[in-house]
């Protein structure tokens, strides 16, 4: 589609005249300012503005009434003004009409009212000696005008007239015929001397105030451009199109060709008959041509017109031909709604026939239209269904036409409803699934994820979706799962199905089982890939952990030594479970028995030997988790090792840098409890790895300490039972030994009886002595071993009652004096006479007595000294027996009173029963047995026995 010329040339002189009030208010204001400027710096070149001679000056009152005149034409030029612009804008008017109507009474009347010379009065007087100061009566004639048409600027007659417009038009001729004067002036009106007063009279004002006055004037009219001339100008038609083409030839022929004729006679050319008829010549030469233009312009038009006519005509006949064979109904309607249109489509889609349908309103067929959507049409026989509208408005020379465009949308709500239904399924199918899903891009990236994938890899919806699977795949797994999404994007496989791991958000790897398949369109291009991920990650972790403790069990069955036990279980640990791992096995005194330790690293090896070994467990500190464990039995989980853990737990400076080189990040403390006995703690630690324990390591950490500890135990009872069998051996041997010995005494008294003659056997009493003592010997022999039996089957009973200590202390003082004396050995007594009764068995207290002092003459060389000593403790009698003798190591402490036990002296054996039987028997009287020795020094036995005000509440008989 193109556009007309005079289109164009309409739109131009449209913007034109829309810019006329702000340029003239701005320029006449501006203008006027430059001048009172000029008056007030006494500057000719700003107060004639125009630099010729003759062009006369304007007058301080004449740019006062400019500024006036301009600012109320921008102030009053909107109709819709409101009061604030209203009234400033007929207030300066008015002034301007007051102006120049005092300054035209002062020509009239000839008087002077003293207004001329308000302004800058002796700069005027020299610089305009002739009527200083007062505007000419052209100009003073066109304020009044001004203003009178700036108050009537809006006001309209009965018959629409607007007066304000003729005056405008007044002002008009009155400026350019000023102008005229000064383009046609003579040659010797511009000569240097001529003052304005000597100026023609049809040229009163000078060159710029006649400018401005023009260009307020034509501002005004361009206020309301659509009424008279300017109406005439601006219409869309044949005749504002030849006004628009006329106009310049109007205005500039006469003036060209009168200033050509007057050119010629002030040049002596011709005479005034001869140039007129010259001017008249040339005006109507002028204006043929301007004719013979204007009607080429009009046939061309008329030719064009016809052109249009003719594409209306096949542009109807398309249109008519398009809207008779449009599948969709077409409906127009006029402005009361009346059917004026009703296409085949309408015909088919409604039932009606196009001669029912013309003429009838349009709610008939859309009873809801512009009530509700959707919309819904209405069938001949009253059925409903949904159609979509189109509509379109035209309005044609101010008839406005609507034209509806309906379609029959049953079928595709029911498409629409099917898909909404198979959507909503799939979404919730797919934000509801308790496994992870996800569409996936070609490139890999996200483009939806459910809350299930999310919770696997940590994620929020709003982070995965700005990340691509690659960002969050093991880079180990990363090839064979491109590999995947190769083949499913050359269509060789449908779907797959594989094992990989993800990097946790956290740093920790995941587990997940992923099938993926391909979501292709309809020309079977690929669109995304479906992911669904499950977490197999506890699956895995419990595949790993019945792997881990199934090899465990032959591992460590395979040993019965305890420090090899002990590497076991840390190799075991390491790296499976921990990043390093520290073991310790407590003996019953609280003191580290074993310790091993294992580590990922070389380094950290050799760090965590030199820490335990400088820093062993101390279970006295207070907080110290270890201690906690073996006190409770309880494992501790510590998930983060926070720095105020390892700050407690550092001894020293040192040991606070060992730890920090450990780089612990988590950790178990995990007992070794075996038949309710705690053995040791393992401890477990992660660094590197960046592993964080929880509750599934700690069930696991505890197995594994329970098969350890049973590991463990059972190699302490294989050491015991080799340990047994060997004491058995070496008791066996002994007590062969000892039964030998009476037995061979026997055996030789009995020979020696059986030699002697008869009539001596009854004097020769010596061999039936030795076999006596023999069998004492073997008698106290076997009775030991039957004590031992009743204690170790708990059934060693005392017959209790008040025994004197002092006769005790010395009975069993005088019972072994005879051997003392034998081997030179110093044996003392000692007890107050005045010590309290003990509540015991007699024959058990002297037992125990002889037992301890056997052994001390057994151990203490000949000139030592051994001492028995008696000393009340609170409510119970302490007895001593020390010695002078060789001691006994620290080693052999924790087993003297073990059955059977012994320790090689000097060649000085026995079987291995008097201490535990002392033991038995202090213990069946409620005392505390112990001994203190240390190695040269000699050693000294204690044990103590309740008095009797304290033993008489107990009953007399224990078992």
């Amino acid at each position: 589609m193109t556009t007309s010329p005079h289109s164009g040339s309409l739109h131009r002189l449209e913007q034109v005249l829309a810019r006329l009030v702000p340029t003239a208010s701005l320029l006449t204001v501006l203008v006027a300012s430059l001048d009172l400027l000029g008056w007030a710096l006494g500057s000719r070149l700003l107060v004639q503005f125009v630099p010729l001679p003759g062009a006369g000056i304007m007058m301080p009152n004449t740019a006062i009434g400019f500024v006036l005149s301009g600012t109320a034409l921008w102030l009053l030029h909107e109709e819709a003004a409101d009061r604030r612009r209203r009234r400033p804008g007929q207030a300066l008017a008015l002034v301007t009409l007051l102006l120049g109507g005092l300054t035209l009474s002062e020509y009239l009347f000839g008087i002077d009212l003293g207004i001329d010379l308000l302004l800058f009065g002796e700069t005027v007087k020299r610089m305009a000696p002739v009527l200083p100061g007062r505007p000419s009566p052209m100009s003073a004639l066109s304020f009044c005008l001004t203003g009178l048409t700036l108050l009537l600027m809006h006001v309209r007659t009965r018959q629409g007239w607007l007066p304000a417009r003729l005056l405008a038009l007044v002002v008009t001729l009155l400026s350019t015929q000023v102008l005229i004067g000064y383009v046609y002036l003579e040659e010797n009106l511009f000569e240097p001397e001529r003052l304005v007063s000597l100026l023609p009279p049809y040229s009163p004002m000078a060159v710029h105030t006649a400018l401005l006055f023009l260009l307020l004037s034509l501002g005004i009219l361009s206020v309301h451009r659509h009424c008279g001339l300017t109406g005439v100008l601006l219409r869309d038609d044949v005749g504002g199109i030849m006004a628009r083409r006329l106009l310049p030839a109007a205005i500039l022929t006469p003036l060209l060709v009168g200033g050509v004729r007057l050119l010629g006679e002030r040049l002596g050319l011709y005479g005034t008959t001869f140039g007129v008829s010259v001017f008249v010549l040339i005006t109507m030469i002028t204006f043929l041509l301007v004719v013979a233009r204007n009607a080429n312009a009009l046939s061309q038009m008329a030719a064009r017109q016809q052109a249009m006519e003719q594409s209306l005509r096949f542009s109807e006949a398309r249109f008519a031909g398009i809207v008779s064979n449009a599948a969709d109904a077409i409906i127009s309607v006029d402005t009361e709604q009346k059917i004026t249109l009703f296409n085949a489509g309408a015909e088919r889609l409604f039932g009606y026939s196009a001669s029912e349908a013309v003429g009838s309103p349009l709610k008939q067929l859309l009873p809801e239209m512009g009530k509700q959507q959707p919309l819904f049409g209405r069938r001949k026989n009253g059925e409903e269904f949904p159609v979509e509208a189109t509509l379109s408005r035209l309005e044609v020379n101010g008839t406005r036409l609507l034209t509806v465009i309906l379609r029959d949308i049953t079928a595709r709500r029911r498409a629409e409803e099917v898909l909404r239904n198979s959507e909503e399924r799939f979404r919730t199918a797919f934000e509801d699934a308790p496994i992870g899903m996800a569409l996936v891009s070609l490139e890999g990236q996200f483009l939806n994820v459910n809350d299930s994938l999310c919770e696997i890899v940590g994620y929020s919806q709003e982070e995965l979706l700005t990340k691509t699977f690659q960002d969050i795949t093991y880079p180990e797994d990363l090839e064979l799962d491109l590999e995947n999404g190769r083949r499913l994007l050359q269509g060789e496989i449908s779907s797959f199905q594989m094992e990989k791991r993800y990097v946790h958000k956290e740093g920790h790897l995941v587990t997940i089982l992923l099938t993926g398949s391909m979501v292709r369109d309809s020309r079977g291009e690929p669109l995304y890939f479906i992911a669904q991920i499950q977490d197999i990650s506890e699956r895995k972790q419990l595949e790993q952990a019945w792997r881990f403790l199934a090899d465990a069990g032959p591992r460590l069955a395979a040993s019965l030594e305890p420090q090899t036990t002990l590497a076991t279980i840390a190799e075991l640990a390491v790296p499976s479970l921990a990043d390093w791992c520290i073991i310790y096995l407590f003996g019953d005194d609280g003191q580290v028995q074993w310790m091993e330790s294992v580590a990922t690293s070389p380094e950290k090896s050799q760090v965590l030997r030199e820490m335990i070994t400088a820093y062993p467990p101390d279970l006295s500190r207070q907080g110290d988790i270890t201690a906690h464990v073996l006190r409770t039995g309880q494992p501790a989980l510590v998930p983060e090792v926070p720095e105020a853990i390892l700050e407690a737990t550092a001894r020293d400076a040192h040991h606070r840098e060992l730890l920090h080189r450990l780089e612990p990040r988590s950790g178990l403390v995990v007992p070794l409890v075996t038949r309710g006995r705690i053995l040791g703690v393992i401890i477990l630690t992660t660094s590197e790895s960046g592993r964080r324990y929880g509750a599934r390591d700690l069930a696991l950490a505890e197995e594994l300490a329970r098969r350890a500890a049973l590991a463990i135990d059972n190699a302490y009872l294989h050491e015991q039972s080799e340990q047994a069998t060997r004491t058995r051996d070496e008791f066996l041997r002994i007590v062969a030994h000892d039964l030998r010995t009476p037995l061979h005494v026997i055996s030789l008294s009995a020979k020696m009886l059986l030699t002697c003659p008869p009539e001596k056997r009854a004097a020769h009493t010596r061999p039936l002595e030795s076999i006596q003592k023999a069998v004492d010997r073997a008698t106290r022999l076997i009775q030991d071993l039957l004590d031992v039996a009743r204690m170790e089957a708990g059934r060693l009973s005392v017959d209790r009652g008040p025994e004197q200590t002092a006769p005790l202390i010395k009975e069993a003082a005088e019972l072994h004096r005879s051997l003392a004396e034998e081997k030179s050995i110093q044996l003392t007594a000692i007890a107050p006479a005045d010590a309290p009764p003990v509540f015991a068995d007699r024959d058990r207290v002297l037992q125990i007595l002889s037992n301890l002092l056997g052994n001390a003459l057994k151990f203490t060389p000949a000139g030592g000294q051994i001492m028995l000593r008696a000393e009340s403790d609170g409510s119970m009698m302490r007895f001593s027996v020390s010695d002078t003798g060789a001691g006994i190591p620290k080693e052999n402490l924790p087993h003297l009173f073990e059955p059977f036990w012994q320790a090689s002296a000097g060649g000085k054996q026995g079987a291995g029963l008097g201490l535990a039987i002392v033991k038995g028997l202090v213990d069946a009287h409620g005392g505390h047995l112990w001994v203190e020795s240390s190695p040269g020094q000699g050693s000294t036995f204690f044990f103590t026995l309740p008095i009797v005000s304290l033993a008489e509440e107990r009953p007399a008989h224990l078992a």
